[in-house]
């Protein structure tokens, strides 16, 4: 008798679990669903906005000019690690 018991709760609120999931489930797609036009129109108006900036904008409004002269920098350093280093060349394994 108390299994039965246990089992007719659990059933019970597995159901309410599956239900709730549901209905949240609903109103997320809802959401999206309304949200969509408009995320879709701003994403269309910052890429015009990139085009109209003929790519010398870089990322995160860094200059392209800015990011020529870190390549060149780095291009003058290559194989160069900056930071700390521990030397393993004398380590056996």
């Amino acid at each position: 008798m108390r299994n039965l018991l246990t089992g007719f709760f659990a059933v019970v609120i597995g159901l309410f679990a599956v239900s709730f999931a549901t209905i949240m489930a609903l109103f997320l797609g809802l959401a999206a669903m309304i949200a969509k036009p408009f995320i879709k129109r701003k994403l269309a108006a910052e890429g015009m906005q990139f085009k109209e900036n003929n790519f010398t904008e870089g990322f995160a409004g860094q200059d392209e000019t800015m990011n020529n002269v870190f390549r060149q920098q780095r291009q003058t350093t290559a194989n160069v690690i900056d930071g700390e280093y521990e030397d393993v060349t004398s380590r056996k394994f």
